[in-house]
C-alpha cells in the first residue's frame, strides 16, 4: 500500500529573472558587466555572433517567432541581423541553456551554428517539433508573434484548449527551481519539486504552462515517497502563490465553476510514474484535505489509502474510475484514479464536478476553500526522460 508524506514547504533555490537562462561561467567583460564566457556579452543566452533575444513590448520576456508561418508561435525569436526584428528561431540543440544555433527558414532544423560557442554532442538531446513548443513572449515581427488570438479575433480564452499565448521561460537542474509563469495572461507558478528523500538529479524546461520533464533520476523513498513531482499549478500550493489573478483561493461556496484541462505526452516513458491533479482544499489558507484525479495509474504504485470503490462513474469525467480514500499527513485524501493500462493524455472537467461527487459519496473532505489546483508527474523511480506537458489551464468562474 503506498502511503507517502507530502511536501507542506519548498526551499526555492532559483529565482527567475530574465525570459531565458543563461549558461557557461561569468567572467568581468571589461565595461563593469558580465559575459558568459565571453561569446555572450549581453547575458541573454544567445552567442553574440548569431545576434540577440528581442523584447519588444518590454515586458522582460524574449518575443516569439512563428517561423514556420503555420499561425502557431514555435518559439523564442532571434534578430540576426541588427534590425531590431525577430527573423530566425532560437534553436538550444545540446540542451545546455545557451541557444546556439537558429533555424532560419522554418523546418526546425539549425542553418547557423555559434562559431563562439558551438553544440557539443549530447544524443539524448531533441528539438521538440515546431508548433508544439509554445511560446515565450507577446510581441516581435518580422515573420514572429508572441500571441495568436482566438479564431474570432479578440483575446485569446483562458479556459479551454487551442491557441494559447505562453510567457515564462527557463530551464534549470536545481532541485526546487521555481518560476511564475502565465497563460493568455493568467498567472501560474511552475515548481521543480524534488522533494523526495532519494531524488537524485533532475534537469526540466518550462515555456507558460507546458514544461518538460528532459530528466528526472532517483528512486522510491520513505512512506513509499516518490522521487519529486515536477508541478504547475494555480492558487496557494505547498505555501507558494501563483502569480497573478489565477482565482484561487477561493470559497467553494461562491464558486461556480473551476474548469481545468491537461494535455501531457508519455513520450515513451513506461515507468513508476503518475499524471495527476493535485486538488488542496483548506481555510483561510490552512490546508485541510486533498483531491487527486490520476489520468495515470503506474505499474507496481498505487495512491494513499485503500481502494473504496472500482469502475464508478463521475459526472463530467470519461469511462469509470476507480476511487482510492485513505490519509496523508494526517490529512484526508481522496483520489480518482484511472485503471492501470487505460491512460488518458487529455482531459477537461469541472473540479466541481468531482468534489460534489466525493461530497455524494459521503467521503471526508473537510474545507470551505479551493486554494489550489495543480498537475505534474509523480516520479517514483527513475530514469525518466522527456516527459512532457504541453499545455494545463484552470478556468475559475
Amino acid at each position: 500500500m503506498a502511503l507517502w508524506p507530502r511536501p507542506l514547504v519548498l526551499t526555492s533555490l532559483f529565482t527567475i529573472a530574465l525570459a531565458c537562462a543563461c549558461g557557461g561561467s561569468s567572467s568581468t567583460d571589461g565595461k563593469g558587466g558580465t559575459s558568459t564566457g565571453g561569446f555572450d556579452r549581453n547575458d541573454d543566452s544567445v552567442p553574440d555572433d548569431l545576434g540577440a533575444f528581442i523584447d519588444a513590448n518590454k515586458d522582460g520576456i524574449a518575443d516569439t517567432i512563428d517561423i514556420n508561418h503555420d499561425g502557431v508561435p514555435d518559439g523564442p525569436g532571434v534578430d540576426s541581423d541588427g534590425d531590431g526584428k525577430v527573423d530566425s528561431l532560437a534553436l538550444d540543440t545540446d540542451c545546455d541553456g545557451i541557444y546556439e544555433s537558429i533555424d532560419t527558414n522554418g523546418d526546425g532544423k539549425a542553418d547557423y551554428f555559434s562559431g563562439s560557442k558551438p553544440p557539443v554532442s549530447n544524443p539524448s538531446c531533441k528539438v521538440p517539433p515546431l508548433s508544439m513548443v509554445g511560446t515565450g513572449g507577446s510581441g516581435g515581427s518580422g515573420g514572429g508573434s508572441g500571441s495568436s488570438g482566438s479564431s474570432s479575433g479578440g483575446a485569446p480564452a483562458t479556459g479551454t484548449f487551442g491557441t494559447v499565448t505562453f510567457q515564462g521561460m527557463n530551464k534549470s537542474t536545481e532541485r526546487y527551481a521555481e518560476s511564475d509563469t502565465s497563460r493568455n495572461g493568467v498567472g501560474y507558478k511552475f515548481i521543480a519539486n524534488g522533494w523526495g528523500d532519494k531524488w537524485e538529479s533532475h534537469e526540466i524546461s518550462w515555456l507558460g504552462t507546458s514544461f518538460n520533464v528532459i530528466s528526472l533520476n532517483g528512486s522510491q523513498g520513505t512512506n513509499y515517497s516518490p522521487a519529486g513531482y515536477p508541478s504547475m499549478f494555480c492558487g496557494l500550493y505547498s505555501q507558494k502563490q501563483s502569480n497573478g489573478m489565477c482565482g484561487l483561493p477561493k470559497a467553494v461556496s461562491s464558486l461556480s465553476q473551476v474548469k481545468t484541462g491537461w494535455r501531457w505526452a508519455a513520450n515513451g516513458n513506461k515507468g513508476q510514474y503518475n499524471a495527476a491533479w493535485d486538488i488542496w482544499l483548506g481555510n483561510s489558507g490552512k490546508l485541510s484535505a486533498y483531491l487527486m484525479v490520476w489520468l495515470r495509474d503506474p505499474p507496481g504504485q498505487q495512491p494513499a489509502g485503500q481502494n473504496t470503490a472500482q469502475g464508478q462513474t463521475v459526472t463530467g469525467l470519461p469511462g469509470t474510475w476507480n476511487i482510492w480514500t485513505g490519509m496523508v499527513n494526517g490529512l484526508p485524501i481522496v483520489n480518482y484514479v484511472k485503471a492501470e493500462g487505460q491512460d488518458l493524455s487529455e482531459l477537461e472537467y469541472d473540479v466541481l464536478d468531482v468534489y460534489r461527487d466525493a461530497m455524494g459519496r459521503k467521503f471526508n473532505l473537510p474545507g470551505s476553500d479551493i486554494m489550489a489546483v495543480a498537475i505534474g508527474f509523480e516520479v517514483w523511480n527513475g530514469p525518466i526522460t522527456n516527459l512532457a506537458t504541453e499545455d494545463f489551464y484552470v478556468d475559475v468562474k
